[in-house]
């Protein structure tokens, strides 16, 4: 694991050294939940880079995730397609206090590596919006025994965005992945607001929420739906680099019946991630 991190430090710093400035302020996937229309340019590479933390706690139950490190690399191959590669390094830490004596469970390891592409498939005209699509394939021959599901997980999605002005954005997404072991794929759904501030400073606000359903057997099946709500700044140092802060809530969740949280249950989740494009 040290020698994780030190190798992570040593590509940060080099690419700080070699990302030189565009015209073109870049335009990452991150942060936020859906990802954005933007396609990195012509053999131009980006890396998107950060830190990811989650607790779901209830009376009982704590449950922490740590994204230790998830990197997305993306690749121009034209003006409408890139080729793109993610892994997630990722940390479960499971407490009970209904029995105190017990150990904290830990696991960590990597989710199945994933690579794919995107594709711009129509240009924003008048109220017709720019719309891009995305596939991921992620292989579990390639991920850490614990996190390893059983068969391939793909992950199609559709993004779309209406500029309405200089400085605001509407973004939406729609999007089926299958983790792997369910049959069953999670729809997902995203709505936000960008904002431009300056040449220097953007923000968001998201609501996202999927649903999916499982086999019990004997015909019979249950659907989960969450939702969420979540928002973040942008920091643009030079036009070729983000910084991004963000945070967000579970708002809502439907098993059976619709449950609110609040002091006997509760998630939260918060990331920093850094993205820069190196020239061709």
């Amino acid at each position: 694991m040290k020698n994780f991190y030190l190798l992570g430090l040593l590509l940060i710093s080099t690419a700080w050294l070699k990302a030189q400035d565009s015209t073109e302020t870049i335009a990452p996937d991150r942060p936020g939940f859906g990802d954005a229309v933007s396609i990195v340019p012509h053999k131009n590479l980006q890396v998107e880079t950060g830190f990811w933390y989650e607790e779901d706690k209830t009376t009982r139950l704590t449950n922490q995730g740590i994204g230790l490190n998830s990197t997305l690399l993306r690749y121009g191959l034209g003006d409408k397609v890139e080729l793109r590669f993610d892994y997630n390094l990722w940390q479960n830490r499971t407490s009970s206090s209904a029995e105190p004596n017990d150990a904290e469970q830990v696991e960590t390891g990597f989710f199945p590596i994933r690579f794919g592409m995107k594709a711009n498939l129509i240009e924003n005209k008048a109220w017709i919006p720019t719309v891009t699509f995305i596939g991921m394939l992620g292989l579990p021959q390639i991920a850490t025994d614990v996190f390893q599901p059983a068969y391939l997980s793909p992950d199609l999605q559709l993004s779309f965005a209406n500029p309405v002005n200089d400085w605001l954005t509407i973004c939406y997404n729609l999007g089926a992945s299958w983790d792997g072991d369910n049959p069953n794929p999670e729809n997902y759904y995203a709505l936000s607001t960008e904002f431009s501030f300056s040449d220097k400073i953007g923000a968001y606000l998201q609501g996202h929420g999927a649903f999916q359903r499982t086999s019990l057997g004997g015909g019979k099946a249950s659907t989960t739906h969450q939702t969420f709500a979540e928002a973040g700044v942008m920091y643009y140092p030079k036009a070729n680099i983000q910084v991004d802060l963000s945070g967000g809530i579970r708002a809502s969740e439907y098993n059976g019946e619709w449950s609110y949280f609040g002091a006997e249950r509760s998630y939260y989740f918060l990331t920093a991630g850094l993205s820069w494009r190196f020239p061709r």
